[in-house]
């Protein structure tokens, strides 16, 4: 993509939603060198030419297959990763030039929650040092007391007891430790989180509360969130837009309930209609698209669109032209030479 393009992609967005923008990522690349089986060198792109925006006080979904780039984009936003190119802009300030001992007032605006919940806490901390560490990092608290009074706050604020507080990650069950990440990421009170698959890895019973702990968090906390998550269902009750992500690229981006309604790329059409249907009588009418199969290697990509061989309408032309990432629309961007019209 053009830096043309990329501003005339951004003016149709400001255009489009009359909403302050919190976060502007423009031409976001995130590639990684590497070594193949055989000893040669190779890059993995895995986030290739990303521009979109972030409206303060939305949740924006980001879907696709595992290895489409959803988590390294999301970690590339916060600099978990450093990115190859392009900009991450929050409010106004384009973190991706700053020094890394001039992020600490963003990486404060700016937090993460973590997939695995038994993996992203240190088992050999005590609930009040995960939580009370990034306290201590920011100064947040002028004293001993005011520290734990603070987390105690914010054990309450997520659904657990100050008792919890002395304990260790491995007392805990899953929604427990998912909710210690929880209270970890809004102890800084940032503005923007980035949620990846926060109730992936948790029993479907206790998806649904801490999904009902995030949004009662939003509204609380007057938060923005980037919900990454393979689960088209949970996205769909939780995100006001969503973008679908395949092999690195953004192919649609639109309002959550339109892309449900109105999906114009065929892979999000795919997508759709693998959402599973409890009512038997439905499912049986739904036509079911299959994608043949598996997705392509980053490593060494198709050309032109990188869906062309997986597509089930691919002419020759989707092997030789990238398709333009355009509006089609009321906000609805997508990137296929056959947009509405299959």
């Amino acid at each position: 993509m053009t830096n043309n393009e990329s501003k005339t992609l951004t003016s149709g967005y400001n255009s489009a939603r009359k909403k302050d923008i919190l976060i502007e990522v423009k031409n976001l690349k995130q590639y990684f060198n590497i070594r193949t089986s055989v000893g040669k060198k190779a890059t993995i792109k895995a986030v290739d030419d990303v521009t979109f925006n972030i409206y303060k006080g939305e949740t924006l979904g980001l879907v696709g297959e595992s290895g489409s780039g959803k988590t390294t984009l999301g970690r590339s936003i916060l600099r978990i990763y450093e990115p190859t190119d392009g900009q991450v802009i929050f409010s106004g300030v384009d973190i991706t030039r700053l020094k890394k001992g001039k992020l600490l007032p963003y990486r404060k605006k700016m937090q993460y929650i973590f997939q695995d919940p038994y993996a992203s806490l240190d088992p050999r901390m005590t609930v009040s040092d995960i939580v009370g560490e990034a306290l201590d990092i920011h100064k947040l608290a002028a004293s001993k007391k005011d520290r734990a009074e603070k987390i105690r706050e914010l054990l309450n604020l997520v659904g657990l007891n100050t008792e919890h507080a002395s304990r260790y990650p491995h007392e805990f069950s899953g929604g427990q430790r998912q909710r210690i990440g929880i209270a970890r990421a809004i102890a800084v009170e940032p503005e923007f989180i980035v949620c990846d698959e926060p109730v992936s890895a948790l029993d479907v019973s206790i998806r649904a509360q801490i999904i009902n702990t995030l949004e009662e968090m939003q509204e609380r906390l007057h938060l923005t969130y980037l919900f990454i998550s393979h689960d088209l269902g949970v996205v769909r009750h939780t995100c006001d837009r969503v973008g679908v992500m395949y092999l690195g690229h953004l192919v649609e981006l639109v309002e959550s309930e339109e892309l449900y309604k109105n999906p114009l790329h065929p892979y999000s059409q795919a997508l759709l209609t693998a959402i599973p249907e409890p009512n038997p009588e439905v499912a049986k009418k739904r036509n079911r698209i299959i994608l043949e199969g598996e997705i392509p290697s980053p490593v060494n990509p198709p050309s032109g669109c990188k869906f062309r061989t997986r597509c089930p309408y691919a002419k020759d032309i989707c092997a030789k032209q990238v398709p333009e990432f355009k509006e089609h629309g009321n906000g609805h961007y997508v990137a296929c030479h056959f947009a509405g019209k299959l």
